[in-house]
């Protein structure tokens, strides 16, 4: 569990008188801020998922929480005073009661943070608010980065193993909830992008590149509101700011450049590389780094490999092809009991990008053909490698198609396969990722 669930999770279990502590927001935490007169720290926000709302609730002082209602049909606000009872703990659950008058109103439901696994409760983990006749239930994603609401549209930023993803949810466009888990509660996007980078300094934020577009979400330093610019061709065409947001440090280490650049002679042969499989995994891992330095490999290959190694999966390029801004890297995980092979592609323009690590979303688990194609086989799961092929987006940019079958099993008869299709740019700039066809 990350310091930021783990300190809500003390907060939530000490709190149990009737002014209960909330946890204190420290620059390790993630932070709430409501820009809604009065402008306040805040609590949580709340994007109700069903309802016509969004709650901004202030930071609890004194055993009170100023919270606004956001009436998303008509732009009207709501703000009043409550009283918020002690943390009643229980079964994974925790309730905090709301009064009004000295009478109970209503009530804010949360999940222990302890219950979401791999240190996904980045943010507050309240998923619903009931108050007077008005039941909220709260998008609520693991591994959030950051959340900002307005009349219009919420936009979520996640913390995946494809790196950043930005996702617009607009009001007026809002679909069925979808529960990928017994946690989290969401809906589908209006636009979702991949290959997001965290800005810092002056203007700290968030960035994603889609074609001409440039969606920038900017997290403000002092007490300003975040907002959101949109840029076509550098000309602005777009700016809202938002009636309040939740900000979550970065969860581990940020993406690192690499060194050198990779390049077709970053190629390795693994000649020698049986002698690299006794010992303990340091053992192991300084073996394959002296056997590619006395092999020849070059200082690409070596650096790509030390980052493997950073990342618990040792491995080496060991194949080829370049497919205009685009190289697709083969790469060789020789100590691995399943999957020794993997695809790899490198833009000219940006990161490597492992295919294997895309995660199904629950989006496209809702397709059709995802549905039907794994309707007589509900466990098989992506086995790579993929294959490899081309094709242009509408748009006339370089799609690069990655075709993966299913399989209940590494070892069992392949089923159906996915297509995931990754889109880039004519200077190499990754612009998406996702699910082109199921079959």
């Amino acid at each position: 569990m990350n310091r930021a669930a783990f300190a809500l999770l003390a907060a939530l279990i000490a709190a149990s008188s009737a002014a209960p502590a909330i946890a204190e927001a420290s620059p390790d935490d993630s932070v709430t801020r409501i820009n809604a007169a009065p402008v306040r720290d805040g609590w949580f926000v709340c994007d109700a998922l069903s309802s016509p709302y969004a709650l901004f609730a202030g930071k609890v002082d004194k055993g009170a929480s100023l919270i606004t209602l956001l009436d998303r049909r008509n732009g009207r606000f709501d703000t009043q005073a409550y009283q918020v009872g002690p943390a009643d703990p229980g079964a994974g659950q925790i309730f905090w009661s709301l009064s009004r008058a000295g009478k109970e109103v209503g009530n804010v439901h949360a999940v222990n943070p302890g219950m979401i696994d791999e240190g996904g409760a980045t943010v507050p983990t309240v998923t619903s608010v009931k108050i007077d006749d008005k039941q909220l239930d709260c998008r609520w994603l693991a591994h959030t980065r950051f959340i900002g609401i307005d009349s219009r549209r919420t936009v979520v930023v996640t913390e995946t193993p494809q790196g950043l993803v930005y996702q617009a949810f607009g009001f007026a466009k809002r679909g069925p909830v979808i529960n990928p888990d017994g946690v989290q509660q969401t809906s589908k996007p209006t636009l979702r992008l991949l290959g997001g980078s965290e800005v810092v300094g002056d203007r700290p934020g968030f960035r994603f590149a889609n074609g001409g577009y440039v969606y920038y979400v900017q997290r403000p330093r002092g007490g300003e509101a975040a907002g959101l610019t949109i840029t076509r061709n550098g000309s602005l065409i777009g700016a809202e700011k938002y009636v309040g947001f939740t900000y979550a440090p970065p969860i581990g280490r940020a993406p690192e450049k690499l060194t050198a650049a990779l390049g077709a002679d970053a190629v390795w042969s693994g000649q020698g590389i049986d002698a690299c499989r006794k010992g303990d995994a340091k053992v192991v891992d300084a073996c394959l780094i002296d056997l590619m330095r006395k092999g020849g490999a070059s200082a690409a290959s070596i650096a790509f490999t030390q980052k493997l190694i950073a990342a618990d999966s040792p491995g080496y390029v060991s194949g080829w092809k370049q497919m205009g801004p685009v190289g697709i890297a083969t790469v060789t995980y020789p100590f691995r009991a399943n999957t020794n092979s993997g695809t790899w592609l490198v833009p000219v323009a940006g990161d490597p990008i492992d295919v294997d690590a895309y995660q199904l979303t629950a989006g496209d688990k809702l397709r059709a053909d995802y549905k039907a194609a794994m309707a007589d086989n509900p466990d098989a799961f992506p086995v790579p490698p993929g294959t490899i092929s081309f094709d242009k987006t509408p748009a006339g940019n370089l799609r690069v198609l990655v075709t993966t079958p299913t399989a209940t099993c590494h070892a069992c008869a392949p089923g159906a396969s996915i297509v995931i299709g990754y889109d880039f740019d004519a200077a190499g700039h990754f612009l998406f990722a996702g699910v082109v066809a199921v079959a």
